[in-house]
């Protein structure tokens, strides 16, 4: 540690302290208090000694952050949570083998020649040609429920969605459908700083059923080509000319799978809450579906479904009101960013229309969601269903409950509706 980043430290306010130590802890349900009185103290940035980082809260930074990568780089595998594993164990080594050759932890050239392989499959033109087998997903998943009795939609539902989706996508069986939603869940939870020991253990071993099967997938398209997203992907040439090898493809695609699923099932559950708790904007858009588009960007802006992304500074960076030295570690928050009063009128309100509604829930730049395109289709497609086949649907008597142990991925652990 610098003599500059010791100074650093030692600036964060006790009060600071106090909030990160509880929000990191897994105290904290509702972290949008925490993050909205550590954006006020100071200039909004706080070193976490749990995190190692630099906590950044204020919009005007994070999306600095997310359009500078020559100076707030993203090559930071070995850096970062996902690396942690014993060198002793044979199995930690072959999950690092694939989990660091990851383009959301590469910069540029790197990062231009993989992502480039996504090119032509998530523009908004391409995602639609899938609405057809997304509202056939979700009338098949919230079929199954009888109205008129409550029960938890995130198990069986808003966690099934997007793993049905991403499956057909890929071209799994419909029975491999339980087996991807364990496998996602458990290769989120290796991005968690606060998933250590056994539990790490356990995630990755788990995780590397998926890397296996995905593994056998790509080395099957390979022998016999298919119309799903693997073969577009196996066959698509980066624009160095070449195409990714089999380990480096298979790590996108656990990332797609992932990153699709936590954002998908966590916007189902959030969105709901947000109209059920907000009435007025509900009846509005029974009244108009028109406006869905405008409802869905503000359940993205004001729960987002990843609350923290990762950098470090390459070089020595000017950031809020101090200068950080290069290596020092970032760990930007667009969930607090959202709600920032320097950037958005009357943060914490659900607007709907909201004018210039420029969230960071895809996060900015380079690397925002390549995504993006495929989770907002499936989330109009989800909300329009439900909202036109049950229009009566309302929040349980049992409390929703949201997920405190993840600080990342902050989704809900429970979700009570009634059809």
């Amino acid at each position: 540690m610098t003599t500059n980043l010791t100074h650093d430290v030692q600036r964060s306010t006790p009060r600071a302290v106090e909030l990160m130590s509880a929000l990191f802890g897994g105290q904290v349900q509702d972290p949008y208090p925490v993050y909205a009185e550590l954006r006020e103290i100071g200039d909004g940035i706080h070193w976490s000694d749990d995190l190692q980082a630099y906590m950044v809260t204020r919009y005007a930074d994070v999306r600095k952050i997310g359009s500078d990568p020559r100076t707030f780089s993203s090559d930071l595998f070995y850096d970062s949570a996902p690396s942690a594993h014993d060198p002793q164990n044979p199995e930690h080594l072959r999950f690092l083998d694939a989990a660091s050759r990851l383009f959301m932890f590469a910069d540029p050239p790197v990062h231009t020649r993989i992502r480039s392989t996504f090119r032509h499959a998530f523009t908004p033109q391409a995602v639609e040609n899938w609405r057809t087998l997304i509202e056939g997903v979700t009338a098949e998943l919230i079929d199954r429920y009888p109205r008129g009795e409550e029960f938890d939609i995130m198990p069986g539902f808003a966690a099934d969605v997007p793993v049905a989706v991403i499956a057909a996508i890929l071209g799994v069986p419909n029975e491999m459908r339980g087996k991807f939603r364990e496998w996602s869940y458990a290769y989120a939870s290796t991005f968690d700083p606060i998933v250590q020991g056994e539990r790490r253990s356990q995630a990755i071993a788990t995780s590397l059923e998926l890397f296996d099967y995905l593994g056998e997938l790509v080395a099957a398209r390979k022998a016999e080509p298919r119309d799903d997203l693997i073969t577009t992907l196996v066959q698509t040439e980066t624009v160095d000319g070449d195409t990714l090898g089999d380990v480096e493809l298979l790590a996108q695609l656990a990332l797609l799978l992932v990153a699709g699923n936590e954002t998908t099932t966590t916007l189902i559950g959030s969105g709901l809450t947000l109209l059920f708790d907000n009435p007025d904007v509900r009846e509005r858009l029974a009244e108009d579906m028109s406006l869905l588009p405008d409802v869905l960007e503000e359940m993205l802006r004001i729960d987002p479904p990843l609350h923290f992304v990762l950098r470090k500074t390459a070089v020595e960076a000017q950031l809020g009101e101090r200068t950080l030295p290069a290596e020092s570690m970032l760990f930007p928050c667009p969930a607090s960013a959202n709600r920032d009063p320097r950037r958005f009128d009357r943060p914490d309100e659900f607007v709907v229309p909201r004018e210039d509604n420029k969230h960071l829930a895809f996060f900015h730049g380079i690397h925002f969601c390549v995504g993006a395109p495929l989770a907002r289709l499936e989330g109009q497609v989800v909300f329009e269903h439900i909202l036109r086949a049950f229009p009566d649907i309302r929040a349980g008597e049992a409390p929703a409950v949201r997920r405190a142990s993840n600080s990342i991925a902050r989704g809900w652990d429970a979700r009570p509706v009634v059809l």
